[in-house]
C-alpha cells in the first residue's frame, strides 16, 4: 500500500436529543368536610435521573395544596405529596450519557369517590440528554496531498449546585396561609476567574388568610450563586436557570400583638449550560499522486449560544375572566400566575413576544368566597439577532380591578431571551487506496488552466505536488486570472 493514513480523535460533549414525557399523579383527601374547592396548587421537583441503553428513567415528587371551604363555610387548606417515576425512550441515549430534566404540572383534575377525594395531576418532564462523541478526522498520510484548514467545534458545558437562602419577616394578623409559591429569576449571569456568577431574586407569593378574608402577598428575596468551572473563556454567554428545589415556610403570631413572624428556608439548585469553542485542525481536500483515492467525508454539527437577554416589561389590559358576574362583589386574592410565551420573527433582527397570562382569582361574592380563572393576553415588540429564539417568561405583581363590567390586569413580565445559531464543518475521516493513475508518457505537458483557480486546484487536476508546479512555473501567480499556460516537467529515470 503506498498511502499511510494519520488521524486522530476529537472528543467532545454535545446535546443528542430532546425529550418529552407525560405521567398521570394522584394525590388522596379525605373528602368528609371538603364543600368546594377553591384552587388547586400543583409543584413537581425532580429527585434522581439516569441513563441507561435507549432509555432515561427519572423520578420526582409531587407536592399539591388544595384551598377549599368546609360544609361549615370556612376556609381550609390541605397539602399532600406524591413520589412518582417514569421513563422516556431514545436510540441515541447510552449508560455514558447525562441527562437534565425541568417539569411542568398540567391539567389539575378532582374528583370524588366514595369517602375518598382524589386530585389528578399531569406531571410533564421536558428532558434534555447529552453525551461524548468522537470525531475521528485525517491529519496526515505518507503519499498523500492535504489542503488543511481550521474546523469549528462546540463544546457543551454543564454546572450545577444547590445553596441555600433563609429571610425573616413581620406581617399583621396573618390567620394562616393558604398558598405559597416560590420563583427564581435569574438577573445575571457572567463567567470570570474560573467560576459563573448568578444574581437575582426569588419571588415570594403567599395567599393569607386574616380572619374571615383572603388577600395576596409577594416579596423580593435576592440570591446569589457561584459555581465553579473548569474549561472557560471571558463573555461567553450563559444558559442559567434556578428552581426552587424546597421550600419550608412557618408562622408564629402573637396573639396579644396581632404579630405574624415569618420564617423561609430555601433550597436553591443551579444549572448552567455555556457552549466553549474548539479549533482544530483538518483535512478538507487531498489528493495523491500515484493513485486515485476512496475519500470518506464526515459532517459535524450543533447548536451553541450566541446572547442572552434579560429584562422587565410592563404589561397590561383587558383581562377575560370563566365566570360572569352580576352584582358586587370583592376581589381578594390573585394566586397561581403563570406564563405562556413565544417569538415571532417579523425581521433579521426583529420580532414580537406574544402570549398570555394565566392565574386563578379569589373573590367575595354574596355567598362567600369563590374562584375564577383569569387569562390576560400580551404582545410586545423585541429585538432578537438572527438565530433561532427560545423565549421565556414569569409575571411579578399580577393587580386585577374591575371597570364597570369589565375587568382590567397589569403585572411585569421578567423575561429570558435565548438566541442560538447552528454551527457546521465537514473534514475528510476516512481515505482508502484506489486503482493507480497511469501516469503520462511525454516529458513536458502544457496546461491551460480554469479563470480562478489557486495552486491547490490546479496541483489537484494536474496530479502534482504544489512545489512542483510553483518549481517549474515560477513566475505564475495565484489565483490565475487567465491565459497564462502551465509547464510541468517529468523525469524519468531508464529501466
Amino acid at each position: 500500500m503506498s498511502i499511510k493514513p494519520q488521524y486522530n480523535t476529537h472528543r467532545y460533549t454535545r446535546e443528542l436529543c430532546k425529550l418529552e414525557s407525560q405521567s398521570i399523579v394522584e394525590c388522596r383527601l379525605q373528602s368528609g368536610e371538603i364543600a368546594s374547592v377553591l384552587t388547586v396548587h400543583a409543584k413537581a421537583v425532580p429527585e434522581e435521573i439516569t441513563c441507561f441503553d435507549g432509555e432515561v428513567k427519572y423520578s420526582g415528587k409531587l407536592i399539591v395544596t388544595v384551598v377549599y371551604r368546609d360544609l361549615d363555610g370556612k376556609i381550609c387548606r390541605a397539602e399532600r405529596g406524591a413520589e412518582f417515576f417514569h421513563k422516556a425512550q431514545n436510540e441515541k441515549i447510552t449508560p455514558a450519557c447525562f441527562a437534565k430534566a425541568a417539569f411542568v404540572c398540567d391539567g389539575i383534575k378532582t374528583r370524588r369517590e366514595g369517602s375518598g377525594f382524589f386530585l389528578s395531576v399531569v406531571v410533564v418532564a421536558k428532558i434534555s440528554v447529552y453525551g461524548t462523541l468522537g470525531a475521528e478526522y485525517l491529519v496526515s498520510g505518507e503519499g498523500l496531498e492535504l489542503k488543511t484548514t481550521q474546523a469549528q467545534i462546540y463544546k457543551t458545558i454543564c454546572v450545577s449546585g444547590e445553596t441555600e437562602e433563609e429571610d425573616v419577616f413581620e406581617m399583621d394578623g396573618v390567620k394562616d396561609v393558604l398558598l405559597h409559591s416560590e420563583r427564581a429569576n435569574v438577573a445575571q449571569a457572567f463567567v470570570s476567574a474560573g467560576k459563573i456568577s448568578l444574581v437575582g431574586e426569588v419571588n415570594l407569593s403567599l395567599c393569607l388568610l386574616k380572619d374571615e378574608s383572603v388577600c395576596s402577598y409577594e416579596r423580593q428575596i435576592p440570591f446569589t450563586v457561584e459555581l465553579p468551572i473548569d474549561e472557560w473563556t471571558e463573555k461567553m454567554p450563559v444558559n442559567a436557570k434556578t428552581e426552587i428545589k424546597s421550600a419550608q415556610l412557618t408562622v408564629d403570631t402573637d396573639e396579644e400583638t396581632n404579630k405574624s413572624k415569618v420564617s423561609l428556608s430555601l433550597v436553591l439548585y443551579s444549572e448552567c449550560l455555556t457552549y466553549l469553542k474548539e479549533e482544530i485542525t483538518v483535512c478538507d481536500d487531498l489528493f495523491s499522486t500515484e493513485n486515485e483515492l476512496i475519500v470518506k467525508r464526515e459532517n459535524v454539527g450543533g447548536r451553541y449560544l450566541t446572547n442572552v437577554q434579560r429584562f422587565t416589561e410592563r404589561i397590561g389590559g383587558g383581562a377575560s375572566l370563566s365566570l360572569s358576574f352580576e352584582g358586587e362583589i370583592g376581589l381578594q386574592s390573585v394566586v397561581n400566575p403563570r406564563v405562556e410565551i413565544s417569538f415571532k420573527r417579523t425581521g433579521s433582527s426583529s420580532g414580537d413576544a406574544e402570549g398570555y397570562v394565566e392565574a386563578e382569582l379569589l373573590f367575595c361574592g354574596e355567598d362567600g368566597v369563590k374562584a375564577t380563572s383569569l387569562t390576560l393576553p400580551f404582545i410586545f415588540p423585541l429585538q432578537a439577532e438572527e438565530g433561532e429564539v427560545e423565549i421565556e417568561g414569569n409575571v411579578y405583581g399580577l393587580s386585577v380591578r374591575r371597570v364597570g363590567d369589565k375587568f382590567e390586569a397589569e403585572g411585569t413580565l421578567k423575561v429570558v431571551v435565548k438566541t442560538y445559531r447552528e454551527t457546521s464543518c465537514s473534514f475528510v475521516s476516512a481515505v482508502e487506496e484506489g486503482k493507480a493513475i497511469q501516469k503520462k508518457a511525454s516529458a513536458l505537458s502544457i496546461y491551460l488552466p480554469t479563470v480562478g483557480d489557486g495552486l491547490w486546484e490546479v496541483a489537484k487536476k494536474l496530479g502534482c505536488k504544489c512545489e512542483d508546479v510553483v518549481k517549474s512555473n515560477p513566475e505564475l501567480e495565484f489565483p490565475i486570472k487567465g491565459g497564462e499556460r502551465l509547464f510541468i516537467y517529468r523525469q524519468y529515470k531508464n529501466d
